[in-house]
């Protein structure tokens, strides 16, 4: 197959990998989705309906030989994989560590295990697969400095999956993230859930606690516990 995907950065590509696997068993439940490879995985996700065939999806592709473990990166408990192995290695040894990485480590200390997915050509897709024991999620990543600019970064990852993580580059005041996260979940109708990062400490929100006429008391508590 001569099908090409993006790789993570530009101007670097291969062949897709056609990864075939048979029905498994995760989590004591058989998995009734078999893909082809993932980039026809992620474009069948996006055109399930029901959330049941969705995770079939993501179990699959998660269950895909292909990853490999970023060992520069994981933990003892949680891990994260890459399709691109070497080509992360080689840019973290420049000491830098791109945003996405990022948001990745603050996951695995959070206690995930996260998957890393490429952007396929022409295809809609968002940045990580996320697992923490029985659950599993689809989560698009942006980096944000916060006021107004969290509004577009929110915006634009509602488009590519209805779970944003955002880590900050710069911590906003708390009427801005306040006023700016509500706004997203008003404005965008299949966004469910929102990871921040506060440094280290992930604070999450979901769409009932967003919509509350309580959610400036709500979002204060979770804003400022310690990990």
């Amino acid at each position: 197959m001569n099908e090409k995907a993006t790789t993570p950065y530009p101007g670097r590509t291969e062949d897709v990998i056609v990864l075939v696997c048979e029905p498994t068993t995760e989590y004591g439940k058989p998995i009734a989705y078999q893909g082809t490879t993932i980039t026809n995985a992620l474009k069948d996700y996006y055109s399930f309906i029901t959330n049941r065939e969705k995770i079939d999806v993501l179990k699959w592709i998660v269950a895909q030989p292909a990853f490999t473990e970023l060992k520069r990166l994981s933990l003892a408990e949680n891990k994260i994989f890459t399709l691109y192995t070497n080509q992360y290695d080689e840019i973290l040894k420049t000491g830098e560590t791109p945003n996405n990485l990022q948001i990745a480590q603050k996951f695995v200390a959070n206690g995930y295990d996260v998957f890393l997915l490429a952007n396929p050509h022409n295809t809609k897709s968002a940045d990580f697969i996320i697992r923490q024991r029985n659950k599993i999620f689809y989560v698009e990543g942006k980096t944000s400095s916060g006021g107004s600019a969290l509004s577009v970064r929110l915006s634009e990852g509602a488009k590519q999956a209805n779970r944003i993580a955002i880590n900050f580059s710069i911590i906003p005041q708390f009427h801005d993230l306040y006023h700016q996260t509500r706004k997203a979940f008003e404005n965008n109708e299949f966004l469910t859930n929102l990871y921040i990062f506060k440094g280290s400490v992930l604070v999450e929100i979901n769409k009932d606690i967003a919509l509350s006429p309580k959610y400036d008391k709500l979002l204060s508590a979770l804003w400022n516990k310690r990990k």
